[in-house]
């Protein structure tokens, strides 16, 4: 997804920055309360999709000695402080202004104002396209899961900040709307200040879920209870394993995962038995004994390790997502 993902991010920074820009000159010309309140609503959308493509690229780096498993948690990182961002700059001053005006104005309101109705319009126009291309990307990931399973279980809340933050844009904006058109039809600003603290609390709803999703990964969410049990099925059903004893997962990054298991290996599957008749024979032809079975137990050890090798190719094959595995054998 991180090529799609990159592409959505662009997408939203500059429809963004578009926005925020011409949502400042509305409310220079109408002094909206709403207006201003999705001026900066737009303006923290624009830096947190910085936030979010900086991330996005930084988790992109190949491993090296000083990150050994490479850095997908940047984007995590990344995200949380776009998440802290929403809520100190998109709800703080927003309702800050949103309540200064409800307890200084006196609710009346002037001509209505074209400019304001036509930035909003031009807006949603906007929001709606990007919205549209989050959605687009998403639709490409979800496998046939709901939307709500896919916030649950995805790796990659880049594209689901987009499409949160869009999905919450395009409501501001129909909200801002009603506000200034109930403001003229009722001739009181109440409808506009109200409007303005209704969507200072949805940005503080979309911080406090981006907040979670991506606090989740940054401790190391797992994979889904099903997802592990189709592994350990899998591990059970190469030649080589007996069982496995115990599997956990990790999430380190968008589609890379540290799968760490117990297992243990079956022995008849792995020993290579045309070797131990060839030794047998050695022996019953008086070969030293001691010097066979060191021989014997140095080929077993090499056996051991090609298919433990071999298993892991095997997984990578099955589940390309698993990038490190951690094995422990019984």
């Amino acid at each position: 997804m991180a090529g799609g993902g990159a592409k959505v991010i662009v997408q939203a920074i500059s429809g963004n920055l578009f926005i925020t820009i011409i949502k400042f000159i509305g409310w220079f010309f109408s002094h909206s309360p709403s207006m201003l309140a999705e001026a900066i609503h737009s303006l923290a959308d624009t830096f947190n999709q910085i936030l979010l493509f900086i991330g996005l690229k930084q988790a992109q780096k190949e491993a090296n000695r000083e990150f050994s498993t490479g850095m997908g948690g940047a984007s995590y990182v990344w995200n949380l402080v776009s998440a802290v961002g929403v809520f100190f700059i998109g709800f703080g001053v927003t309702f800050y202004h949103g309540m200064h005006s409800l307890f200084s104005e006196h609710f009346e309101v002037g001509p209505v104002s074209w400019l304001g109705i036509s930035v909003l319009v031009v807006s949603f126009c906007i929001e709606f396209w990007v919205l549209l291309g989050a959605i687009k990307e998403v639709n490409l990931s979800r496998n046939g899961r709901s939307f709500i399973q896919f916030f649950k279980e995805s790796d990659d809340p880049t594209v689901l900040a987009v499409l949160l933050e869009d999905g919450v844009a395009v409501l501001g904006v129909v909200l801002a709307l009603i506000g200034i058109v109930l403001g003229q039809i009722f001739g009181s600003a109440i409808f506009d200040i109200v409007v303005s603290l209704i969507i200072s609390f949805l940005l503080a709803f979309l911080a406090i879920a981006l907040g979670i999703i991506n606090g989740k990964l940054l401790i190391g969410k797992s994979l889904t209870i099903h997802k592990e049990a189709e592994i350990k099925n899998f591990v059970e059903s190469l030649d080589q394993v007996d069982h496995v004893k115990s599997l956990s997962t990790k999430i380190i990054g968008a589609g890379k995962i540290r799968l760490s298991m117990e297992i243990e290996l079956h022995g008849e599957n792995i020993i290579d038995k045309s070797s131990i008749v060839l030794d047998v024979k050695k022996i019953e032809n008086g070969e030293n004994i001691p010097k066979v079975l060191m021989k014997a137990s140095e080929r077993m050890v090499r056996l051991t390790g090609y298919h433990i090798n071999l298993m892991e190719v095997q997984i990578h094959e099955k589940f390309p997502e698993i990038a490190f595995i951690d094995l422990e054998i019984n």
